[in-house]
């Protein structure tokens, strides 16, 4: 829970002005929502981590409460049983904490020029140290990572959203499918126009220091594939 917080909540900044947008043109679905979509999210994602613990401790620890809980959680209680930490859930759990190591880096790299929004300061410099020096976007790469994993956690069998029952009432289904096609739809906006944007607005901007950058740090999100 504490990485995802990191990976996908902005750092408490002023989010920047119109004038400082305004060279990456028509703002895109994540600088539009960047405001309140990642806590609500977040909030969903805790909601569904909450009501996994809750199960687990009901069920490791039997009494008539507990009872009422998992009759509460569960569509069919004994279904408690077949939540497990599977290998999945491990890949899931260890893509998210990397995401949120690589996003608090990229934060702590970037400092006060870190935003959500798209958006260039009058006193912006071209940061190539850090995460920046193996990848040119290394917080988009976080953002997929986390993105990816959390979908590993949550939806796969052994998880408390897969073995609830929740998934077979259709309206439920219904939502969760919209859900995860709205994360899917940031994600490859990101890929195929975020990274465009941001490697043609930073390239005017700082010139030859950015041709540099780009031949020292040739990848974009992952090293030797692209």
């Amino acid at each position: 829970m504490v990485a995802e917080r990191v990976a996908f909540i902005a750092p408490n900044r002023p989010a920047p002005k119109g004038e400082e947008m305004e060279k990456f043109g028509r703002a895109d679905k994540v600088t539009r929502t960047a405001t309140w979509f990642p806590r609500i999210s977040l909030g969903v994602d805790y909601i569904c981590h909450l009501c996994e613990l809750a199960a687990i401790l009901a069920r490791e620890y039997p009494s008539p409460l507990s009872d009422k809980v998992l009759a509460t959680l569960f569509k069919d209680p004994s279904a408690a049983e077949r939540l497990e930490m599977s290998p999945i859930y491990l890949a899931g759990c260890i893509l998210l904490v990397s995401s949120g190591v690589i996003r608090q880096w990229c934060y702590d790299t970037l400092g006060t020029f870190f935003t959500f929004q798209l958006a260039l300061f009058k006193e912006h410099k071209l940061v190539t140290s850090g995460p920046y020096a193996i990848v040119r976007h290394p917080s988009y790469t976080s953002l997929v990572m986390g993105r990816l994993g959390l979908a590993l956690v949550q939806v796969f069998p052994g998880s408390y959203l897969h073995e609830s029952g929740l998934l077979e009432t259709r309206s439920v289904a219904i939502l969760v499918g919209l859900w995860e096609l709205w994360i899917i739809a940031i994600v490859v906006e990101v890929i195929t126009r975020r990274v465009p944007r941001d490697n043609g607005v930073l390239r005017q901007e700082f010139g030859r220091q950015w041709d540099e950058w780009a031949k020292t740090t040739p990848y974009k999100l992952i090293p030797y594939v692209y």
